[in-house]
């Protein structure tokens, strides 16, 4: 039997959708690394130690947990105010598989997080010499600032299998701030999870999956 191609194009939809409905709610699981933030952190004044996990509901949905360490050693080249941190971070939120062929294992997708990180730093200034009293010096020296931190994230991201069980991903991101403790001595320069201190920035990953 002859069928027209939009008869066809809505059986192979029909398919792919029977395909995909008759999938185990539960389809396993992956566990990953991002390799970007541990380059950055080695090569710049900060970065991250991060992995995560995340379910597979039948190929389409991927709930999402990401956890890590925020690690900054940044000295201003204007002021020498230096701002150092060490401080654990989590984001949770989900991902959809956009692939045609859900089943595949290369895959296109988007999500959201929600990150949140509580954490200290210090604040250490340089010694200045005061102009009017002769001989008096002083610092600005803040030890264990505490502060906290909100903030969303929407990611778009590709992964692709490269032996076995094994595959790397890349994501890009834009976060947006939510909210941040301010203090009396100064925000800190980074915010362990989000970045770079902003209202908003653009961010990535390079990571390296494995499926359970």
């Amino acid at each position: 039997m002859l069928l027209l191609p939009s008869a066809h194009a809505q059986l192979s939809g029909l398919r792919f959708k029977a395909e995909s409905d008759t999938l185990p709610l539960i389809m396993g699981g992956q566990v990953f690394a991002n390799l970007a933030g541990a380059v950055l952190w080695q090569f710049s004044d900060y970065g991250e130690l991060e992995g995560g996990a995340r379910l597979n509901m039948r190929c389409k949905y991927f709930p999402t947990v990401e956890a890590g360490i925020g690690i900054c050693d940044k000295t201003n080249d204007e002021t020498d105010l230096n701002c150092k941190t060490t401080a654990p971070f989590l984001r949770i939120g989900c991902d959809y598989n956009f692939s045609r062929i859900k089943t595949s294992p290369n895959r296109i997708y988007g999500g959201i997080r929600l990150g949140y990180t509580t954490y200290k730093y210090d604040l250490d200034g340089p010694t200045i010499n005061d102009p009017y009293w002769q001989g008096y010096t002083t610092s600005m020296q803040m030890k264990s600032v505490s502060s906290n931190a909100l903030w969303t994230e929407f990611v778009f991201g590709l992964e692709t299998k490269v032996w076995r069980h094994f595959h790397v991903g890349w994501t890009a991101r834009y976060k947006r701030r939510l909210h941040q403790k301010s203090n009396s001595a100064g925000n800190s320069y980074y915010i362990p999870g989000f970045g770079k201190n902003s209202d908003h920035l653009f961010t990535g990953t390079f990571n390296l999956v494995f499926d359970i």
